[in-house]
């Protein structure tokens, strides 16, 4: 149970620190957060992420909400994450944006996921867009996926290959009010291609496996409500146009607490609707940004 602990460590470092409290306003380039993943009902323990990006021009977040100073700022950067850490899987993701003068902007991005179980996945994927006013955006973006497992045992033998093919239309925007800070609306649509290629020699499966294609189309809808610039209110919702039983609600709350000039404190919390899965999940991290 080392995460938990290190969970409780950090709460009560978070606790200590509550009267040290400034606003964070200054510029920055640098921004990592190391952050703790974990779901109330679990009987697993949680895992840690580590997240970094370079801004090649500053990023001021003194009057906009501090989560979505990053996009607001609309200037190229580079970086990624790793996750997996006290967990029985690797994840890691490395991508960066370019941003033309003109507000056009290009993205690149490299993913790979790796269970124990023998499962892994790459993601490539390459996004054009276009800033079309400080805060707004639209894009469209291709990601070619592909992955499986592979188990061999003495008496069995169970092999699994998807590729598959993707294209997604999206665009974000966010609105200022004057109540409180703002809306930050993102709407998105997918339509994939695949193909799954199978090969079983095992006693306890009669399918001997083979290949077949499909395609399919989803839609998510996101909405998060800014109260202040640091505590967001959102929900969102998924919707899969083949397989409609499996569309989903999920609401969720998130708290940036600036406790110096560089760091913070985040707190994220989220139930999914009408779900099998009880209680609700949630993570606290240390962020810095200098």
């Amino acid at each position: 149970m080392i995460q938990k602990g290190l969970y409780l460590a950090i709460l009560t470092a978070f606790s200590s620190s509550l009267s040290t409290l400034v606003m964070a306003d200054d510029d920055y380039q640098h921004d990592g957060t190391v952050t703790y993943f974990d779901q109330t009902e679990s009987s697993s323990d949680g895992t840690f992420k580590l997240d970094y990006r370079y801004y090649f021009s500053s990023i001021n977040d003194n009057k906009t909400p501090y989560l979505l100073s990053g996009y607001l700022g609309q200037v190229s950067n580079i970086g990624g994450f790793y996750s997996g850490i006290g967990n029985d899987f690797d994840q890691y993701n490395i991508s960066g944006e370019y941003v033309f003068d003109s507000k056009w902007f290009i993205k690149a991005q490299y993913s790979n996921f790796e269970a124990d179980s023998s499962f892994e996945n790459d993601n490539y994927g390459v996004t054009l867009g276009y800033y079309f006013n400080p805060s707004s955006s639209f894009y469209i973006e291709y990601i070619r996926s592909s992955g499986g497992y592979d188990i061999s045992e003495s008496s069995s033998f169970r092999k699994s290959d998807t590729e598959q093919d993707s294209i997604t239309l999206g665009a974000d925007t966010y609105v200022q009010f004057d109540w409180t800070e703002g809306l930050y609306l993102s709407g998105r649509y997918t339509y994939s291609d695949y193909t799954v290629d199978s090969v079983f020699n095992d006693p306890d499966i009669s399918d001997s496996g083979g290949s077949y294609s499909d395609s399919n189309s989803t839609a998510l809808v996101e909405a998060d409500w800014y109260v202040t610039n640091s505590w967001s209110v959102g929900a969102s919702y998924f919707y899969d146009f083949d397989e409609s039983e499996y569309d989903s609600w999920l609401l969720s709350t998130d708290y940036y607490l600036p406790i110096t000039d560089t760091m913070a404190a985040v707190f994220t919390a989220a139930k999914e609707l009408d779900s099998d899965i009880d209680g609700f999940s949630y993570s606290i991290g240390v962020n810095g940004r200098f």
